[in-house]
């Protein structure tokens, strides 16, 4: 079973591979695993890929990622319909020697399967920050909590996270059904600056979302 696999390293690499340290986040997905079984959810696809853009209807999303990255095939993780249950997406910049590939990540994952009570948006970042350090992945400035964050003017809670020459920003809303995560890596904060500027993002009244 996925599931199973994923939650026994805690957090959900989409695609793990043991390489040097400056490329290794290059195929690194920080994922969150839910910890309990919850009702059914509302009817998920992967959605489909045109060119430089993610168009996924059931989530009321529509992504054009910055032009030099090139976008891979959508997921779908679970049984739609019910939980644990994911989209993912991944584009991924030119590889490089001596710095770290810069990309896009984004993924949906389904509310129901938390707490009702653990289902906001600063919740989401909390199991965002507590996946990611057992990865060595530590917050920048986590003291100062989340930061505003915007992509095309739809707003967002931020976390920042460094190791080693890998830089990381992670950037979550809750919306009424499913969490929107977006993870972009790469080798500094002035190239995630410009990642998170270069990237389009619309969402239509069906996200549950407001901006």
């Amino acid at each position: 079973m996925w599931f199973q696999l994923l939650s026994s390293v805690v957090a959900v690499l989409i695609c793990a591979l043991s390489v040097p340290q400056t490329a290794w986040s290059q195929e690194r997905t920080t994922v969150v695993v839910p910890s309990t079984t919850a009702p059914r959810v509302p009817p998920l696809d992967k959605g489909s890929v045109e060119g430089k853009t993610y168009k996924n209807a059931t989530l009321g999303l529509e992504l054009t990622v910055a032009p030099h990255l090139e976008l891979g095939a959508p997921e779908l993780k679970g049984t739609a319909g019910t939980v644990p249950l994911l989209v993912t997406v991944a584009a991924w910049g030119p590889k490089k020697w001596f710095s770290s590939r810069e990309g896009t990540i984004f993924y949906a994952d389904a509310l129901a399967y938390y707490p009702e009570g653990l289902r906001s948006t600063d919740d989401y970042v909390r199991k965002v920050i507590r996946a990611n350090q057992p990865e060595g992945f530590e917050p920048v400035d986590v003291a100062e909590g989340a930061k505003l964050s915007k992509i095309a003017g739809v707003s967002f809670a931020r976390v920042d996270f460094r190791k080693g020459t890998v830089y990381e920003a992670v950037l979550v809303k809750a919306c009424k059904a499913f969490a929107l995560v977006f993870i972009f890596p790469g080798p500094d904060l002035e190239t995630i600056n410009k990642l998170t500027a270069t990237t389009q993002l619309k969402l239509d009244s069906s996200a549950g979302c407001a901006k």
